[in-house]
């Protein structure tokens, strides 16, 4: 099948009249049915069946217009990614950021090296932790900003830590807390892999209950926005657990953070990795060095 093949499907469907179809894709209405039959013929299925003027779909049909829509989908991602290198100015940079680095950290870091450096470009990503490594090991990426600890042979650099903090609207006695309403924070999962599962925050937060409470949490709403969390707390709905750097400095909650069974701070860490080639563009290096000092882990 060609291109125009996977359009001819995709419109099809969605039309379900040979002759809009013919007449969107600027060819004539036997040279349509033409190709239908050839597809047809392809696959050895009939791709629809008709009621009258109503063209329906079998369902061989219908799975051939789904496999075609993702085609047509990833046809168009690999041109506009085509297009944005063929765009893309010498010393530029490619940043992925974590979700809630980007919101709560990124504004701040952009805001003070621009002021040292104002002919920076960059284009900035973002996405949860595992899908942004995933597109610093794809080369999609020069430089990412995550949380967690992940499997990494490029270069890294220790940014910071991030406690996990219980917070409330109203002061809280923690072995009361099975009986109190949770508002439960848990991050969407789109990257399938265990590799996930043993960074996420989630499972920080599932181990620090399970070793402290023998029943569940009396979840009564869940949410993969942090914002949203927050904001149902300072309604007095329920508590919530979070990343510590998601609240801000004029939010005034009652705050405890998690601690293991021997009495230390739970938290995840943040990282910045990057290949050391990269470091041949004059930006990112500049850049790199800039995060060093934010985070006072520099020489």
């Amino acid at each position: 099948m060609k291109e125009e093949d996977y359009k001819i499907l995709s419109l099809l469907y969605y039309e379900k009249n040979l002759t809009r179809v013919a007449e969107k894709l600027f060819i004539s209405q036997p040279a349509l049915t033409y190709r239908v039959k050839k597809i047809e013929e392809e696959f050895g299925i009939n791709l629809t069946n008709k009621f009258g003027k109503t063209i329906k779909f079998t369902p061989e049909g219908e799975y051939l217009v789904q496999f075609s829509n993702k085609i047509l989908h990833d046809i168009q991602n690999l041109k506009n990614s085509i297009n944005e290198i063929k765009a893309f100015v010498p010393d530029s940079f490619k940043l992925g950021v974590n979700n809630n680095f980007i919101l709560y950290n990124l504004p701040d870091i952009l805001k003070r090296f621009s002021s040292l450096d104002s002919t920076i470009s960059m284009s900035v990503e973002s996405g949860w932790s595992a899908e942004i490594m995933q597109k610093l090991e794809y080369n999609e990426l020069d430089i990412a900003i995550v949380t967690g600890d992940y499997q990494w042979y490029g270069e890294s650099i220790f940014l910071k830590k991030d406690p996990i903090t219980l917070i409330s609207s109203m002061p809280i006695n923690l072995d009361t807390l099975p009986k109190k309403p949770r508002i439960n924070y848990k991050p969407k999962r789109n990257y399938k892999a265990y590799i996930e599962l043993e960074n996420s925050i989630t499972k920080l937060i599932n181990d620090w209950w399970q070793n402290r409470y023998n029943v569940e949490a009396l979840t009564v709403i869940e949410s993969d926005k942090v914002e949203l969390c927050k904001e149902l707390v300072k309604e007095g709905i329920g508590y919530s657990i979070i990343p510590n750097s998601c609240i801000e400095k004029n939010e005034k909650f009652y705050q405890y953070d998690l601690k293991d069974e021997n009495k230390n701070y739970i938290y995840r860490k943040t990282w910045l990795f990057y290949r050391e080639t990269i470091k041949e563009n004059s930006h990112v290096h500049e850049f790199i060095e800039f995060c060093k000092k934010y985070f006072n882990q520099g020489p």
